[in-house]
Formats: C-alpha cells, sequence, structure tokens
C-alpha cells in the first residue's frame, strides 16, 4: 500500500506525465489491502466496494490518457464551475476573517499574508472530480441497480455529487489559507497532493454510507417477513 502512494506522488511529481503509474498504483493498493486486512471485519465491511473503487479510478486514469478530462475541465461547463468556486472561495475566506479580493480568476489578500494572491483556473473548478463521481457511480448503479429502489438510487446521485463537489470546492480556501500561513512552496505542496487523496477519502465514505442505507431493511419489512 506504502508503494501505491509513492507512485502516485511521482505521477504528480512528473505532471501527470506518466500515465501508466496509475494502474500499477491501484493493483499495488488492492493487493496490499487485502493482504493486511483479508479476514477482518474491517475487510469485510470494504471488500464489496474495492473493485468499484479500482474500476472507477481506471476509468479516470482513461478520460485523462484519452484527453477527454481536458476536454471538459476547458469547456464552457469547466469556467462554470470555476466562476461558483471562485465566489465561494472569497466568501468563505472573508467570512473566516482573511479579507481577500478577486480580479478575475486571481484570489489576492488585502492582509498581511506570506502569499499575496492564489489563481484558480479550470482545473481546480471540481470538473474532474464531478468524473471520477459519475464514474463511481454507474459503476455502483451496475451493481445495486436491481435491488435499490430508484428514489434511493436518486438520493444518492444528488447528494453524492452535491458532497463531492462540495468538498473538491472546499479544497480551494483551504489551500488559500495554507499559503496565508505557511507560503506559497507549502501551497504548492499541497495543491499538488490533496486532490485525490481528499476525494478517495469523501468516495469511500459516500459509498459506504450509501450502501448501508441502500442495504438496510426497513422495520416494517422485517416484521412484514416474521
Amino acid at each position: 500500500m506504502s508503494s501505491a502512494f509513492v507512485l502516485y506522488f511521482l505521477y504528480q511529481s512528473g505532471s501527470g506525465k506518466a500515465l501508466f503509474l496509475p494502474p500499477i498504483g491501484i493493483g499495488f493498493f488492492i493487493l496490499g489491502f487485502y493482504l493486511i486486512f483479508s479476514g477482518t471485519s474491517f475487510y469485510n465491511r470494504f471488500r464489496s466496494m474495492m473493485f468499484f473503487m479500482s474500476l472507477a479510478v481506471f476509468m479516470s486514469w482513461m478520460a485523462w490518457d484519452t484527453g477527454l478530462h481536458d476536454y471538459i475541465v476547458n469547456s464552457s461547463y469547466g469556467a462554470f464551475l470555476a466562476g461558483i468556486t471562485i465566489k465561494f472561495s472569497v466568501y468563505f475566506l472573508n467570512v473566516s476573517g482573511y479579507h481577500v479580493t478577486t480580479i478575475g480568476d486571481q484570489i489576492t489578500f488585502l492582509g498581511n499574508s506570506k502569499v499575496q494572491s492564489f489563481d484558480v483556473i479550470n482545473s481546480c473548478s471540481g470538473a474532474d472530480t464531478t468524473i471520477l463521481f459519475l464514474a463511481a457511480f454507474v459503476l455502483m448503479l451496475a451493481d445495486q441497480g436491481r435491488r435499490a429502489s430508484v428514489q434511493k438510487l436518486a438520493v444518492c446521485f444528488v447528494c453524492g455529487g452535491l458532497g463531492t463537489y462540495l468538498v473538491s470546492m472546499m479544497r480551494v480556501p483551504l489551500l488559500g489559507i495554507v499559503g496565508y500561513y505557511y507560503g506559497y512552496d507549502t501551497l504548492e505542496t499541497y495543491h499538488m497532493y490533496s486532490g485525490y487523496l481528499i476525494f478517495l477519502v469523501s468516495i469511500m465514505m459516500f459509498w459506504y454510507l450509501s450502501l448501508r442505507w441502500i442495504n438496510k431493511k426497513s422495520t416494517f419489512s422485517v416484521a412484514a417477513g416474521n
């Protein structure tokens, strides 16, 4: 599992050009997860998710490799989401006591900060995590579609999509706060490595909570069965 994270860091450090590293890292992570936790109650909780998580990440890697990711991020959709992210970040930072203003896609600190400003471009908009979420949900739909009601799946889709986007959007003002206290180099490191780690945690929580809710039998159904 450590090797998987090392490969991830190498991939990010190389500006995402070594596209053969993600699938190798996925394989290492799944193998390590199985070797460490197989036979435990913890593994049994997440066993059904591992296959779908690996496929979702693989599908997102294919989106990067084929250029679909760049097309979506640079589209009007990506620009629209970037605008929302900028407005949210400015509002959040001002409410939190970090006085900022914005010109175009640049957020500028008005107070005593170790970074004067930082840019929020289309790739920071959350469009890429939307791709990952859609891939994850399609795979979950293929697995649970016959057993779950349409209403539950719709609720999972809306709540999961909004939650994933909010988590991605929240990363931007947090980047600003990191830069405010620790400077540009720390901001850049946080920017490079935090995005997909945060997303993986959030998508694991989405899968775990949604699958528990979808597969939970109601009290009425249990009583009727008895």
